[in-house]
């Protein structure tokens, strides 16, 4: 498989059986001042590189494929969470011994999916042919302006995440682009949908008066020559949603590799192929090498690498128009 191409990425967060304020915050942006940021690039062991004039870039896309400001929602991402999981009816297993923390055998009921792609790719159209350094965090970009290709790859990627798992279990779509590379953080609710059980009434209609329904007792109990009057009709089962993130995601690790291969297919086919991305790697796709060297790299490692392929496409180009 050919490596060094533009190509799509996503990465799927671990599943989580519950999710806090501050999570959400981080996710949105909430609170997040000039000192904020500059604690944030303070750590050391994570690199962070984190520009705080390039925060009024960000944005986030609500129901209705509605684009506003980041953190412009009323009701914070946790909240919209647990109004969610009210509205489905789940309950998390609550520890026994500590009745204030869910339990480790609670299901999981949200996972958080990052959708990206190669950063040259994503910066050009994000700004076009506007030159700033994404990885220094000091650098003055208030006068950097969004180019209208950013917007389209998010919308894009919200229909796909929306279409994937529906829109009304996507509580979260924030896209960052005050980090090196810009990212969508997409938060949503595992749901199917299972028929309900137990036995299937009829119904009867009334002939001439299609407004006029009766039940099977209630049906009975009219004099034999009025019965003729009505139809029988059989009452469709009806839908339930529940939360499953084995139903949704896989309820055994080959099922799971298996939909995040598939998962990486469909986000080519429908968002990253418009792009000029190739198709993204799995985890489990990757060579046993591979595997060993994407896990023990860090954030500094990365940028390195980032910025030397940089420069030798740039010393490739020179010995091309050298030539």
């Amino acid at each position: 498989m050919e490596r060094n191409i533009p190509r799509a990425a996503i990465h799927v967060g671990t599943d989580k059986k519950s999710f806090s304020s501050q999570v959400g915050n981080e996710a949105e942006r909430r609170g997040w001042d000039e000192k904020r940021y500059q604690l944030k690039n303070a750590d050391i062991d994570k690199n962070n590189h984190y520009n705080y004039s390039r925060k009024r870039l960000n944005f986030e896309i609500v129901k209705g494929e509605k684009i506003v400001p980041l953190g412009s929602q009323s009701v914070p991402l946790h909240e919209r969470l647990q109004h969610r999981l009210d509205e489905l009816g789940f309950k998390p297993y609550m520890d026994a011994k500590r009745p204030d923390q869910v339990s480790r055998n609670s299901p999981n009921c949200t996972v958080g999916i990052i959708f990206s792609g190669d950063h040259d790719v994503l910066n050009r159209l994000a700004f076009g042919e506007q030159k700033l350094n994404t990885s220094d965090p000091n650098a003055d970009h208030s006068k950097v302006v969004l180019q209208k290709g950013i917007y389209d790859w998010a919308l894009d990627t919200y229909r796909f995440a929306c279409e994937k798992w529906g829109e009304e279990n996507v509580i979260g779509f924030d896209v960052h682009c005050d980090e090196t590379s810009i990212h969508a953080h997409v938060q949503t609710v595992p749901v199917e949908q299972v028929r309900k059980r137990g036995r299937i009434g009829s119904k009867y209609i009334h002939k001439d008066n299609p407004e006029k329904v009766l039940s099977t007792k209630e049906w009975r109990a009219l004099p034999k020559e009025e019965r003729d009057n009505y139809t029988k009709s059989e009452a469709a089962k009806g839908v339930v949603e529940r939360v499953s993130y084995a139903k949704v995601w896989g309820e055994r690790a080959k099922d799971k590799s298996q939909y995040l291969s598939q998962l990486h297919t469909d986000f080519y086919n429908k968002v990253g192929h418009k792009y000029g991305l190739a198709r993204g790697f799995s985890y489990d796709e990757l060579s046993e090498e591979e595997k060993r060297g994407r896990k023990h790299k860090n954030k500094v490692v990365l940028e390195a690498e980032r910025q030397a392929k940089v420069a030798l496409d740039k010393v490739e180009k020179y010995a091309v128009l050298a030539t």
